[in-house]
């Protein structure tokens, strides 16, 4: 049985991406840099005229580099890289201007606030990438002073110097923000592909169930005629293990015709444990795979609850495939289910004997873009499913365990049908 919730998506990873808009940035930027570069040598004849065309040509020599890696910059597989030589080239051109005009005291030493502030804004970096740009703009904008140092030229350097690293360390931190927000947006846009496959796969498992379902019934009546035929026992285990196979291949059928059903604002009464077992039906390779034992425990005359079924099953599906993932490795992993009622409520508990839910996060994994999975999750299973509980009129919860994680998914029998149709 395919597993549906895993279906691969075919999108580029966030490196790749990020790649991608490197490219675009870096080429981007040295088209505003290399003419600002220039612009300044008007600044340049007023204060050092004398040295306003050695200056004028160094100008222009960086100019030139910059424009050629913004060039290459548009088919390089390692864009950073060009934009960790692009910031090198531009604050070694302000240190020449520095010592051509004045050494520590120059106007032009706080002019590499500007390039600092050019890479957090105009360059889509990782903080690490972040990192070793800042710290090569300080290196080369400190550390040729360092030498031969005159005391009086101390008190300027440091307050140079804590200018630049306070305008760092802020560059810092907005990278990292930035960072972030793109890649919660990378991993929304797979989950809404994802969303969209399963969408076109439901659609496909529809049909294929639709055209095997007249064949079955009939291999199904020509094995109960079979049955009434005289057979030897063997023939007979036979028969019954053929029809076994066939109940087993009418109920995948019967998960998929559910999973094909869209969300389209209907609502159907359904049976709470017969949707838990067609949500355990299409994951049981998965269970298999991962050697879980699952545990039922139904109470009797389960609550109907009227629901958009093709949602509700997402939830549950969700649920189970979170809990597998949870007792990875274990060679005792088991899965218990329990569904029951409440008052006006219908309850379905998906408890593991994985590491748990540590405290101050059973709020958290609700949110979007949380997640305990690191680079594997995308942090949105859990806050669609909560909205799906939510717009049904009913919750999820992460409740206290003993041992591993305990989630509690609670509808009411009657939700209010204008919240799910607004949703």
């Amino acid at each position: 049985m395919p597993d549906f919730p895993r279906l691969t998506v075919m999108l580029p990873g966030y490196d790749e991406e990020l790649i991608t808009r490197q490219r675009s940035a870096v080429g981007s930027a040295m088209l505003l840099a290399a003419p600002i570069v220039v612009a300044f040598t008007a600044l340049d004849r007023a204060i050092a005229p004398a040295a306003w065309l050695f200056l004028l040509v160094v100008r222009v020599l960086a100019a030139v580099l910059l424009l050629a890696i913004g060039r290459a910059a548009r088919r390089s597989e390692r864009p950073e890289r060009l934009a960790f030589a692009a910031v090198a080239i531009v604050c070694a051109t302000i240190e020449v201007c520095v010592f051509a005009t004045g050494g520590v005291r120059s106007p032009y030493l706080t002019a590499n606030v500007l390039v600092f502030a050019g890479v957090g804004i105009l360059l889509p970096i990782t903080t690490r990438q972040a990192v070793s740009m800042y710290a090569t703009g300080l290196l080369i904008a400190l550390v040729p002073f360092m030498p031969g140092l005159h005391p009086v030229d101390r008190l300027p350097l440091a307050i140079t110097a804590s200018y630049l690293l306070t305008v760092a360390i802020i560059g810092l931190a907005g990278t990292r923000q930035q960072d972030n927000l793109r890649r919660g947006e990378h991993r929304a846009r797979l989950e809404v592909a994802r969303q969209m496959g399963l969408i076109n796969l439901g659609t496909l498992a529809g049909g294929l169930a639709h055209e095997l379902s007249s064949p079955l019934t009939f291999v199904g009546i020509e094995l109960e005629m079979l049955e009434t035929t005289p057979l030897d026992r063997e023939g007979r285990e036979r028969v019954v293990s053929a029809r076994t196979g066939l109940s087993k291949m009418r109920d995948i059928l019967v998960a998929m015709r559910q999973g094909a059903r869209f969300a389209n604002g209907d609502l159907r009464d359904v049976v709470m444990h017969e949707e838990v077992d067609q949500a355990l039906t299409l994951v049981a390779q998965r269970l298999r795979s991962a050697n879980v034992t699952v545990v039922r425990e139904y109470a009797p005359d389960t609550p109907v609850v009227s629901c958009q079924p093709t949602l509700l099953g997402q939830v549950l599906v969700n649920l189970v495939l979170n809990a597998i993932d949870a007792m990875s490795g274990r060679k005792d992993a088991r899965l218990t289910l329990r569904v029951r009622g409440e008052g006006e409520r219908a309850v379905v508990e998906i408890e593991d004997n994985g590491p748990g839910i540590p405290d101050q996060l059973r709020q958290r994994i609700f949110e979007p873009f949380f997640s305990t999975k690191g680079e594997k999750g995308n942090g949105l299973g859990l806050w669609i499913s909560s909205e799906i509980a939510r717009v049904h009129g009913g919750s999820l919860k992460a409740l206290p365990c003993a041992r591993g994680a305990l989630l509690r998914l609670s509808l009411p029998v009657d939700p209010p049908s204008a919240a799910i149709s607004a949703a």
